[in-house]
């Protein structure tokens, strides 16, 4: 009578969102409105996200599509500091944002990262 009545996909819908803003937030992301944002970057929404985490000595071996997509050429003379890591969270409509977190957040990063992706992520990936 009061309100409408939420569908079963409904509720676990809004209940994944829910942890997905927890653990973002826990990992030093951000969320609003249905969109992972980041100032000076794309937002990414968060449905059809996926996310991977890389070290920044894993990060300092290449350079990557989205550093040079970011940055242009100088992605090149870009140097990712040690003690953090990077997440990546990338669109299905081809959205990127790099998100650079202390290295201390790993397992929360791992967290939202499984979240997102549904899936367990092993480091490195």
């Amino acid at each position: 009578m009061f309100g409408s009545k939420k569908t079963p996909e409904e509720k676990a819908a809004a209940a994944r969102i829910s942890k997905i803003r927890g653990a973002a937030a826990a990992a030093g992301v951000t969320m609003l409105g249905g969109k992972f944002r980041s100032p000076n970057q794309m937002d990414v929404p968060i449905e059809g996200a996926r996310v991977t985490i890389e070290r920044g000595e894993e990060a300092k071996a290449r350079i990557t599509a989205t550093r040079v997509a970011l940055t242009g050429i100088f992605a090149i003379w870009l140097k990712k500091d040690m003690n953090k890591l990077f997440i990546t969270i990338e669109g299905a409509g081809g959205e990127v944002l790099v998100q650079p977190v202390a290295a201390s957040k790993e397992p929360q990063a791992r967290i939202f990262a499984t979240l997102v992706n549904g899936e367990a992520t092993a480091p490195g990936e």
